[in-house]
Order: C-alpha cells, then sequence, then structure tokens
C-alpha cells in the first residue's frame, strides 16, 4: 500500500512539475514536450541502428556508445561543477557527479579490454570496481541536493523510498535464484549492484518530489528522470545477465544511452541558466 501510493505521488509530480513549468517563462517551456518528444526520437532511431545495421560478431559503434555517453555525461558535469565554483553544496555535488560517469566510461573501457582484446568474460571483472564506484558518487550527489532543498523528509515518504528499495532487491532475488549454484560469485555481484541501483532508483523518485520546488525545476527534475532511467537499466541488464539473455542490440543498451541524452541536455541547460 505504502509502495503504491509513492509511486502514485511520483507520477503525479511529474505531471504537476511539467504544467507548471510549461505555464511560466519561455524558458521552462522550450525545454519541455517538444525536447522529449526529440530526445524519444534519438532512443527510436539508435534502436532501429543496432537492430538493423549491427552484426554482434563484428566491433561498432554501439560497443562504445554506453561509456561514451556516459563520458559526454561526466563532461558536462564537469562544467556545470566548475560553474558552481565556491558554492557550499552545487560545486561538489556537481563533481561528484561528473566523475561518477567518467568512472563508468573508464569501467567501460575496461569491460571492451576483456570482451575484445583478452577474449575473456567482462562479467564480473576488475571493470566492477569503477561501476560500484559510480553508484558512491552519484548518490552523494542526489542525498546532498536532496538534503540542501528539503531538510525535513516526512517518515511515509522514507517508508516509500525504502519500501521500493527492498522490492525491487527482492524480485530480482527470487526470480533469479535458480541461477545462485550455477555461479555463486556471478549471482550475488548481480545482487549487489541491483541493491545499489535500487537505491538510486529510490532516490531519484525522491529528487521529483524535491526539485520540483528549486528554482531550476525542471531541468533538476530532467536530470533525475535521467539517474531514473539509467537506474532502471541497470536492474534490467543485470536480470538478462542472469538469465543470459544480454546483447548489445538488446534495448537495454537504448534506454542506457537515452538517459544520457537526458543528462547531457539537462545540465546543459542547466549551463545556460546559472
Amino acid at each position: 500500500m505504502i509502495l503504491k501510493t509513492y509511486l502514485n505521488s511520483f507520477i503525479g509530480t511529474i505531471r504537476k512539475t511539467y504544467v507548471s513549468q510549461i505555464n511560466y517563462g519561455s524558458f521552462q517551456t522550450k525545454i519541455g514536450f517538444k525536447s522529449l518528444i526529440i530526445i524519444a526520437v534519438l532512443g527510436i532511431a539508435y534502436q532501429i541502428y543496432i537492430d538493423g545495421f549491427i552484426d554482434e560478431d563484428e566491433i561498432s559503434f554501439a560497443d562504445f556508445s554506453y561509456g561514451l555517453s556516459s563520458l559526454a555525461v561526466g563532461i558536462t558535469g564537469l562544467f556545470i561543477a566548475k560553474r558552481y565554483k565556491g558554492s557550499p553544496v552545487f560545486g561538489k555535488t556537481y563533481l561528484a557527479l561528473a566523475i561518477g560517469f567518467i568512472l563508468l566510461f573508464v569501467g567501460d573501457l575496461v569491460y571492451n579490454y576483456y570482451l575484445m582484446v583478452l577474449d575473456e568474460d567482462p562479467y564480473p571483472s576488475i571493470a566492477d570496481a569503477f561501476f560500484f564506484t559510480f553508484y558512491i558518487f552519484t548518490g552523494y550527489h542526489l542525498v546532498k541536493n536532496i538534503n540542501y532543498f528539503k531538510k525535513d523528509i516526512g517518515v511515509f515518504i522514507k517508508l516509500g523510498v525504502a519500501s521500493l528499495a527492498i522490492a525491487m532487491t527482492c524480485t530480482f532475488g527470487l526470480f533469479t535464484i535458480e541461477t545462485f549454484e550455477d555461479d555463486p560469485i556471478m549471482w550475488i555481484t548481480s545482487e549487489l549492484y541491483v541493491i545499489a541501483s535500487a537505491i538510486i532508483l529510490s532516490l531519484a523518485l525522491l529528487g521529483l518530489t524535491v526539485f520540483r520546488y528549486s528554482v531550476l525545476g525542471i531541468t533538476w527534475v530532467m536530470l533525475v528522470i535521467g539517474i531514473f532511467f539509467y537506474s532502471f537499466a541497470d536492474v534490467w541488464y543485470y536480470y538478462l545477465e542472469e538469465v543470459e539473455a544480454f546483447s548489445i542490440t538488446h534495448p537495454v543498451n537504448t534506454l542506457w544511452v537515452l538517459s544520457n541524452i537526458f543528462m547531457v541536455y539537462s545540465l546543459y541547460k542547466h549551463k545556460k541558466i546559472i
């Protein structure tokens, strides 16, 4: 019941945010539904590309799109952090976000090195050290900003966040427990990833309910939606790995790229108004 009400609140927040932002000011209107449509078209185009033009046995741009789009988020985040230099909160939090995505790029390079050069299974591998660290930096970004905008968070909201994270983790465990005996290390690694992703995803939902009250309004919302999509894609990916269904042409790759486009655009707009 708590989880259902919490998700309904999340949907209502998105609706209220877009309505309020579109009604006030030309800047907010420019980054409304038109931008969402453009981002959606880019996502569809990328999925068509990997579906129709990719040979999984050959190296292609699709193999590096995850890392490169993450690097784009990281570089854009560095520019924002520089603009906020001296700020007691934003300078550090945007630097943390930027570092987190740059670590994803490094992790993807290591992942591809195992896969393409060493011809070894890249999961799990040293690359996971970089991927795991991403959650620490992104979590720091969300928690610090949430606390800054809303210092007193109600018990109900806290229960909703915790319930969602627990529900996602338990659901993943139940659907994949049969693979534990085949490779316990891989299962435990995936479960740890899902826990981290569930926490970030829950914080992103909480951020959506908080950031709409900030002066940056919809730019915050777009950034957090990007993080939300990213975390959701992560959980989906680890499930696919457990059931051995992942491939470079799977839609989860498109969702990763789409979430990064979301965040780059949000950070770009953010940079223009500070």
